[in-house]
């Protein structure tokens, strides 16, 4: 009997640490977005999004559009917390008109990940709509890509004046191929006919 029990506390124990072990892997973190228009005092809701960033897979939790699209411009951006300050702003400003969205063109908010996978920047411009996606908020996220690497270190040949060298022009036709004209030449006055 107390041999049943035990095992009966370890199936319990283990079905708890692969619960919590799913939680965990399944997190994503999460962003609140927030449109502020200029003329307002304090920003409001846009959306709440979850993403990873592995992946690149974004969800929209929900999504609050603006009623009053007439104020012009406004921001778009989300508060992030740093060593130096409790709340600082980051986002960007854009026409109310492109949160509103209609049967061609919806807003596509484009968020900018670092290469320590936290979010440093949003974006917002209008994309086609596609049958596809059914929210009236397209969501991208964007990773930072390494452009081309300039060659560094590269040896400069010089002349024996210290001078870079010139380069020298390509030749003409004739030059390349005087020696064949001569050879054909000769040929030809060499070849001539039996004289009787």
């Amino acid at each position: 009997m107390h041999l049943f029990q035990d095992s009966k506390i370890f199936i319990i124990f283990l079905s708890l640490i692969s619960v919590s072990s799913s939680s965990l892997s399944s997190y994503s973190p999460q962003l609140e977005i927030l449109y502020w228009p200029v003329a307002s005092n304090e920003p409001s809701i846009l959306a709440h999004i979850s993403y990873d960033p592995a992946s690149l897979k974004s969800d929209l939790i929900n999504y609050f559009p603006p009623a009053d699209l007439s104020q012009n411009p406004v921001r778009v951006g989300f508060y992030v917390t740093t060593p130096t300050s409790q709340k600082h702003w980051v986002g960007t400003t854009a026409a109310a008109s492109l949160l509103g969205g209609d049967d061609a063109q919806k807003p596509r908010l484009r968020l900018h990940i670092s290469p320590s996978n936290e979010i440093y920047h949003v974006s917002l411009n209008s994309a086609a709509a596609s049958i596809s996606s059914p929210d009236s908020l397209l969501l991208e996220l964007v990773t930072d890509e390494s452009g081309p690497r300039p060659h560094l270190n590269r040896p400069i040949v010089v002349g024996p004046d210290g001078k870079k060298p010139q380069e020298e022009p390509e030749k003409t036709l004739f030059q390349k191929y005087w020696w064949v004209l001569l050879i054909v030449t000769f040929l030809a006055m060499s070849g001539g006919g039996e004289q009787q």
